[in-house]
């Protein structure tokens, strides 16, 4: 009975290991509108993440750990800012604000 109680123990433990070492493996980036006037949309490594109203913010989501591309663009498709964000470390959480 020790012994299963123990074997029991260890893979639990491996479970719990391998579940949490996925979480280190990407990171995730959210982006903000705190414009007052403008919406906003943020490009992310060249593709549209979303159309953003004055305020708004939108729900995590995941990234691959690294340097990566973000351009700010009006509703019009006009670019507003453009800038690099390197060295995004695995496991973090990012927010990205567009500011006027």
């Amino acid at each position: 009975m020790e012994k299963r109680v123990k074997f029991l123990i260890v893979i639990m433990m491996a479970l719990l290991f391998m579940t949490n070492c996925t979480d280190l493996v990407t990171t995730s980036v959210r982006f903000q509108n705190n414009s007052a006037s403008k919406t906003v949309m943020p490009i992310w490594d060249g593709g549209n993440v979303a159309t953003l109203a004055p305020g708004q913010t939108t729900d995590y989501q995941d990234a691959n750990p690294g340097t990566h591309t973000i351009e700010w663009r009006d509703s019009a498709g006009k670019v507003l800012t453009s800038m690099a964000w390197p060295d995004l470390v695995a496991g973090k959480n990012y927010t990205f604000p567009y500011n006027d």
